[in-house]
């Protein structure tokens, strides 16, 4: 079997960030090609090759089936919690939550759709394979690899954040936000070793922040 050179991480992410600032800079493409597509080809394909050059590559990934309820049980309690708060937030600013038939609505299930295929890429490429490709390159302790995964994770969602508000102090505070999550998020991988976990789990908070436009 043929052996690709392997690269090292360093160099892999500021490719692959150059890569995907210049696609987000340059292209605008429907957001089921960006979601389905594009992430498969710049978060995916990098993860699944590291699961191949590794042992127990499946495993780091969170790919295993012994996980799968617990981990589904632990994102659901997770995006659970994202949505009492988004309720909770939308009341405290005197906003009338009217009950509406969501889950009859086409373009709710494609919007989840979208936000499942999201978080399953991202989950697979910043947790899946950044935090534990630190820990295996690097040999960084756990709360470091939870640190350089989070400092990632915002570094990609940067260049649109910027390219959609400019850069000011709503900006940055959107980006400490995704800081916040991405490390709840690599915390939850950890402790469940399950990528279904943090793949619910984030794409209830992508529905939480378009149902109820929370910024």
């Amino acid at each position: 079997m043929f052996n690709f050179p392997v690269i090292p991480l360093f160099l892999q992410i500021i490719g692959l960030f150059i890569l995907w600032a210049s696609y987000r800079t340059f292209f605008q493409f429907p957001e089921w090609v960006d979601e389905v597509i594009v992430k498969a080809v710049v978060f995916g394909g990098p993860a699944f090759l590291y699961a191949r050059r590794v042992a127990g590559g499946q495993d780091k990934l969170g790919l295993s089936t012994k996980n799968f309820w617990c981990g589904m049980y632990f994102g659901l309690f997770i995006g659970g919690l994202y949505g009492f708060v988004g309720v909770l937030r939308s009341l405290m600013h005197g906003v009338y939550i009217e009950p509406i038939p969501l889950f009859s609505s086409s373009a709710f299930w494609y919007q989840f759709f979208l936000a499942i295929m999201t978080a399953w890429w991202e989950s697979l490429f910043f947790f899946g394979y950044i935090m534990n490709a630190l820990k295996d390159e690097y040999r960084l302790p756990e709360v470091a690899s939870v640190i350089g995964a989070m400092l990632v994770f915002v570094m990609f969602h940067a260049p649109l954040r910027i390219l959609l508000g400019g850069w000011n102090g709503v900006t940055v505070s959107q980006l400490a936000i995704l800081g916040i999550f991405a490390v709840g998020q690599a915390i939850l991988f950890l402790r469940t070793r399950s990528i279904f976990s943090v793949t619910l789990s984030h794409a209830l908070w992508g529905m939480v922040l378009l149902v109820y436009g929370v910024q």
